[in-house]
């Protein structure tokens, strides 16, 4: 099922949560990677990025994951404002701090989990 952007945004990010689980931040790092400009087709990694049906992009997590029509520029940019609102919450100054901050909190959990 392909998600259009606006409310779809939403559905999709936690239809990633909900499949990727503890890996969920890497998914939608690549996702904001790609669709941040200069937009490029990408192809494998946790993301795909490509050419969507009748125009725009279509933004793939994992191979037969959850995607999202971003039908146009506008779309892309409110895909980019979404994600800023979501995970940045003036806790980070950038996404890529955030994505440190998140893998920083896998590794302390795994290590957690390994001490038992």
């Amino acid at each position: 099922m392909i998600e259009e952007a606006g409310d779809g945004i939403g559905a999709w990010l936690d239809r990633v949560h909900d499949e990727y689980d503890e890996f969920a931040y890497r998914y939608v790092y690549a996702a904001y990677l790609a669709v941040r400009p200069p937009r490029r087709e990408v192809r494998g990694g946790e993301v795909t990025l490509t050419a969507g049906p009748g125009g725009g992009h279509l933004l793939r997590a994992g191979e037969g994951g959850p995607e999202l029509h971003l039908r146009d520029e506008a779309a892309c940019e409110a895909f980019l404002g979404r994600l800023h609102r979501r995970y940045l919450r003036g806790r980070h100054s950038s996404m890529a701090e955030w994505e440190a901050a998140a893998h920083d909190r896998y590794v302390a959990d795994l290590h957690d989990r390994t001490r038992w």
